[in-house]
């Protein structure tokens, strides 16, 4: 992180110095890109040791996750998609709360990045036989067969085309280590063409 670090105050020195200018901007810009992509870096890293990074205590899970969906909605709007939420109130959850809040933003951020245009969002929060069940729906284009599971493969991306869209392809993977870091899993289904469901079970 440290030459990330350097480089991105070496240029707001030079900024200063010479004011805003384009090509100022590109590499300030991708900077940014390359910090998110390092930092996804080490989240997968820390998920993969045998010691679980993952802090577990009893939280107000029904708040964190409608708190976090929440926070997407002017987003998802921009983007010309309604974002629908059922989260079932009131639920409690042992879990690592950083973790949860980080799971919801991959899978909103994944689907208002991929929905087709002005469709709808759907997140669900629900209680599971044991723990909870997280659940994100929307339109896409559709997916060959098989490509479900690959989603969850670090750096796919389903749609090479859209690789200027900010995505390194690895938040799924992050949101798989974070489902099976809570004794859990995450799957990805088509129900009927043209629709694709994420579901994490986190018990």
């Amino acid at each position: 992180k440290t030459p990330i670090t350097v480089i991105a105050t070496s240029l707001r020195l030079l900024e200063m110095e010479v004011g805003q200018q384009k090509w100022l901007e590109k590499a300030q810009n991708q900077t940014e890109r390359l910090k998110e992509l390092v930092n996804s870096l080490v989240t997968l890293s820390r998920m993969d040791e045998e010691e679980s990074p993952l802090k577990l205590s009893d939280f107000a899970v029904s708040e964190a996750v409608e708190e976090t969906a929440e926070s997407f909605r002017d987003f998802a709007r921009s983007q010309g998609h309604l974002l629908e939420l059922a989260i079932v109130p009131g639920l409690t959850y042992c879990g690592d709360e950083y973790a949860v809040r980080q799971l919801v933003s991959i899978l909103l951020d994944n689907a208002v990045k991929y929905a087709l245009p002005e469709t709808p969002i759907r997140f669900v929060l629900e209680k599971g036989k044991r723990g909870v069940v997280l659940r994100c729906s929307n339109a896409c284009t559709p997916l060959a067969e098989g490509e479900t599971e690959k989603l969850f493969d670090r750096f796919y991306r389903s749609d090479q085309a859209r690789s200027a869209d900010g995505s390194f392809g690895v938040g799924l993977s992050i949101a798989r280590s974070i489902a099976e870091g809570h004794h859990g899993f995450i799957r990805a289904q088509c129900p009927q063409p043209g629709e694709i469901v994420f579901t994490a079970q986190l018990r």
